[in-house]
């Protein structure tokens, strides 16, 4: 298989993995924190109104799928990228950042969040990549950590 094309199979691979984890684990945050009575999850102006009461504990818990999502990603996208390994999974977090910026911009969030989010993408997605092997020591260079 071509490089490029194996390079834009990882990215697409970190990006699905991440958004199944994402899912997955804001599924169970759903059980400790149910969605409000009456809110309607097909209507801004309903998610808008629920955002504004929902408890922290529950935007704790986004942030650890945000967080769990990252780190599978950034690792599936440098485990399976041909070369640059660090580079695949910083562009799964780039895009887990962009798509999470257009999500906190459509629904409004408390700064707290957005800080800790753009945070969370960027190290969680570094921090996979790395454990996949990416980075100084998975090159050889001398004096790699």
């Amino acid at each position: 298989m071509r490089p490029a094309v194996r390079s834009v199979l990882a990215i697409l691979a970190g990006l699905l993995s991440a958004f199944v984890v994402i899912a997955l684990v804001e599924a169970i945050g759903v059980r400790f924190y149910p969605p409000q009575p009456g809110m309607d999850p097909r209507d801004p102006n309903s998610i808008r109104a629920a955002m504004a009461n929902l408890p922290r504990g529950a935007m704790l818990c986004v942030l650890v799928a945000y967080a769990a999502g990252s780190v599978v990603g950034g690792w599936v996208a440098a485990r399976f990228a041909p070369r640059a390994k660090l580079t695949h999974g910083m562009i799964v977090g780039a895009l887990l950042l962009a798509a999470g910026v257009l999500n906190m911009s459509t629904i409004p969030h408390p700064g707290w969040f957005w800080a800790s989010s753009i945070a969370i993408y960027l190290l969680g997605s570094w921090s996979g990549a790395r454990a996949a092997g990416a980075g100084p020591s998975a090159s050889g260079s001398p004096g790699a950590a």
